[in-house]
């Protein structure tokens, strides 16, 4: 869950290291309580951080990317608080009034399976297991997210065991097996989606019947008899409820037939790195600041998004004084684990003048307890200058105000000079420095 937190960062000119957190995003008000919260200016080579705003009370699908522009284009474009839509208990943000009228005609096309839930541990545990974001892809036209790189390989394995475990019943209907105790097929063009799962019903007059009081038949309400002579699978207890077998649904019941999807159709575009925000607007401001796919920035096949043509300049011609360490992936899973897990701008901190985003909030702490044992997992030549160590065999602490980034890589120089020098033949000085 999402807390409060407040971050004022103060420093000198002279101040070569600060540990201080990066505020996390608020929960119930998107505006600060005190004027105190609003970032500070920019002070020397330092990020002044204020707090994310925007967070809602009901929580916001996709991390606030346009649902459509993902199922339609597979791009992941960041979606405007003005044009939103509440459908199952989330919210969905949208780039434009007219990607929000698309999702509003056909809203059960474009909601992702299960809420966005993963479909693997649900077949296989009954748990709802959140899905990241990183590990999603369209299978027969329907976003699908996965828990984790083993979850998603599992089902690429085995689709048909896991593509219709959100389907209620095998999409018989529910309204009639329990109010009549007869199984009937239902009809997928009544679809119901209510809390994750699909419900189909034999006609629609069932289906207003159960959008009426959705707790009864949703297994949250009162408990029904087992219809003994109707049950396929007899079960041990002598009462169930509807939501103990709605675990068990793992049967291919579109209802209609589609294509078998290719790999390269299930693929979704890269997922920008720190949840869309513009590294820019951070690094200058100190504000949270939704980047656009137009402005778009790739290092080393990791998509960072910018606020503007402007920004994107920046970030171009100076990556190294913009960029999050490790392009923002998680120090502590790189230096503990050598595992690349995609860092949160929700644990984020700041060190010795970089922005360092973690998995979670226990790597979180695990770096504060002791920043200097990964603080330097992507700087070059341990953080010594290059030039200096190349041509004079000399260790010479570099400076982040003398630095740039170089494949993938963040090098400190002496000076401007050896900045320069190291700019007119990078691979010479980065090949020998290593």
């Amino acid at each position: 869950m999402w807390r409060v937190v407040r971050t004022l960062i103060v420093c000198a000119w002279a101040v070569t290291a600060l540990n201080v957190d990066a505020a996390p995003p608020t929960t119930t008000t998107g505006r600060s309580k005190n004027s105190e919260d609003k970032p500070v200016a920019r002070v020397a080579n330092h990020w002044e951080i204020g707090p994310i705003a925007g967070a809602e009370q009901f929580p916001v699908a996709l991390g606030g990317y346009c649902v459509v522009q993902l199922h339609d284009q597979r791009q992941w474009v960041p979606g405007r608080g003005g044009e939103g839509a509440r459908f199952d208990g989330l919210e969905y943000r949208f780039d434009s009034s007219r990607d929000r009228h698309i999702f509003l005609s056909a809203r059960e096309t474009y909601v992702p399976m299960l809420g966005g839930d993963c479909p693997v541990t649900y077949a296989d545990t009954g748990e709802r297991v959140a899905g990241k974001l990183e590990h999603g892809i369209l299978h027969r036209r329907r976003l699908i997210f996965f828990a984790g790189p083993d979850e998603q390989r599992r089902f690429a394995e085995a689709p048909d065991k896991y593509e219709n475990v959100d389907l209620v019943l095998d999409g018989r209907s529910v309204v009639s097996m329990i109010d009549n105790h007869k199984w009937v097929a239902g009809v997928p063009g009544t679809v119901v989606i209510h809390r994750g799962l699909r419900y189909f019903f034999a006609n629609d007059f069932e289906r207003r019947i159960f959008l009426k009081s959705p707790g009864r038949y949703d297994g949250t309400g009162q408990k029904v008899e087992q219809p003994n002579l109707l049950m396929e699978n007899q079960t041990v207890s002598g009462r169930l409820t509807v939501e103990a077998f709605q675990q068990n649904s793992a049967k291919k019941t579109n209802g209609f037939t589609t294509p078998q999807a290719t790999a390269q159709e299930a693929l979704l575009g890269a997922l920008p790195a720190m949840s869309g925000y513009c590294p820019v607007s951070l690094r200058q401001d100190g504000t949270w600041v939704r980047g656009r796919q137009e402005f778009s920035v790739n290092f080393k096949q990791i998509v960072f998004l910018t606020a503007g043509e402007r920004e994107r300049d920046l970030l171009k011609n100076d990556p190294a004084d913009y960029l999050p360490a490790c392009s923002g992936e998680c120090a502590v899973s790189l230096v503990e684990r050598d595992e690349h897990v995609r860092g949160s701008v929700f644990h984020a901190a700041e060190f010795d003048g970089r922005l360092f985003l973690f998995a979670d909030a226990a790597a979180k702490a695990q770096f504060k307890a002791n920043p200097e044992k990964y603080a330097l997992i992507d700087v070059a030549a341990r953080g010594f200058c290059a030039v200096t160590l190349v041509d004079e065999e000399k260790q010479t602490p570099g400076v982040q105000q003398f630095a740039t980034w170089y494949d993938g890589k963040i090098y400190r120089f002496a000076g401007a000079a050896e900045k320069a020098k190291f700019l007119a033949k990078p691979e010479l000085y980065a090949e020998s420095a290593e």
